[in-house]
């Protein structure tokens, strides 16, 4: 015994939504019927009808139904909203029969001399007042849903405005209070152990400093979503070649026994803020930390290209075994740092990209690809310096 489940009946709202959907294709058809309602007079009056009745019937009347009928395909692909398809349909409609029936009432005092002229004149009512209709109808439409887009754009606009302002606000909190006691808690911790003789207390101690330096780590990372989340704005520009420079001697100052060669042009700009440094930041970490070597070696190198800024990360470790490539970029659930996975997320949110080129017995090779900055976001981003 089979236990169908029953269909779910449709609300009014999607039976509304799929009769409006209708509309474009009735316009059209519409405009058809017109244009074989046309052929069909010709014929049947063929005999009675002259050369010059012929053409103003034909570009009065058949002009108007082909208008209809493109009406009906440009609504169909417009980007005008389901729902307003009604109002369009009404004011066809109307204005048809409107001007017909000013039409009419004008043929009661001052008829055509003939049937086939009554009839043409009353069918040019028709399309006329349908074409005219439709034409009020769409333009009211258009320009409804170009205030509706506006009015949207401008709540979206003061909302991305008060979350800007949350995030640098929580910025500013983790820099200025959260980091800074964290640094002290790890500060004071240090000094206490090398006061202490008791080694249970320093053993606590050296946990307190751990848990500290591991709490400092997560709040970086945390700004640096922040950080990111800020841009890139419109015409935001950064000079790479400058921030990759103070990465660099960032991580010399950090990794005495490191050596970190850089190889890069004056100046590549690129679309995005200050945000870009920790994308480098953990790319440079990493090929050191995970390096085996005395003195583990990492070249940097910048390229430019028409549409990218390329920066090759390359290192001289053991290389990362193949169990771990296909995960490598993911969220490591073991500890609080984010590490390469932030730093694809960050490049992804500046419209680039981060991957592993190359690994192997003799090191791995990431590649950052970035958007370059255009000539017009350059200008934009001295003039506001400027400012």
């Amino acid at each position: 015994m089979s236990h169908d489940t029953p269909a779910r009946p449709r609300t009014e709202s999607s039976r509304s939504r799929l009769k409006q959907e209708y509309v474009p294709p009735i316009i059209g058809w519409f405009g058809g019927l017109s244009a074989l309602s046309l052929v069909g007079w010709t014929v049947a009056f063929a005999g009675t009808i002259d050369v010059p009745g012929l053409l103003l019937s034909v570009a009065f009347t058949g002009g108007p139904a082909l208008g209809l009928i493109w009406g009906g395909y440009r609504l169909d692909r417009s980007d005008i909203e389901t729902s307003r398809y009604a109002r369009i349909l009404q004011w066809c409609v109307g204005g048809s029969v409107g001007f017909l029936a000013i039409n009419l009432l004008t043929m009661v005092f001052f008829p055509w001399y003939s049937l086939a002229g009554n009839i043409s004149w009353a069918h040019f009512s028709v399309n006329a007042g349908a074409v005219g209709g439709f034409a009020v109808g769409y333009v009211e439409a258009r320009a409804i849903q170009r205030e509706v887009e506006a009015t949207v754009a401008t709540v979206r606009a003061d909302q991305l405005a008060n979350e800007r302002e949350l995030l640098l606000y929580l910025n500013d909190l983790l820099r200025h209070e959260v980091l800074n006691s964290a640094q002290i808690i790890s500060g004071h911790a240090s000094l206490l152990q090398a006061e202490c003789d008791d080694e249970r207390v320093r053993t606590r101690l050296e946990t307190v400093e751990r848990e500290s330096d591991d709490l400092v780590d997560v709040i970086d990372d945390i700004r640096a979503m922040l950080e990111a989340n800020r841009g890139p704005e419109t015409h935001s520009t950064v000079d790479l070649t400058a921030l990759l420079t103070a990465q660099v001697a960032e991580c010399r100052s950090r990794f005495d026994e490191a050596v970190i060669d850089i190889e890069c042009p004056a100046s590549a700009h690129v679309q995005g803020n200050e945000g870009l440094k920790w994308i480098f930041s953990n790319l440079l970490e990493n090929a050191i930390e995970h390096a085996d070597a005395a003195t583990p070696h990492v070249r940097v190198t910048v390229d430019e290209q028409p549409e990218t800024v390329t920066v090759t990360v390359a290192d001289d470790g053991p290389g990362i075994p193949d169990k771990e490539r296909e995960r490598l970029f993911e969220r490591k659930s073991t500890n609080h740092g984010l590490g390469l996975y932030l730093s694809r997320i960050l490049a992804n949110r500046y419209g680039g990209t981060v991957d592993l080129a190359d690994t192997g017995p003799d090191g791995s090779v990431f590649v950052v690809a970035l958007p370059r900055a255009s000539v017009a976001d350059d200008a934009a981003a001295s003039d506001d310096g400027r400012d």
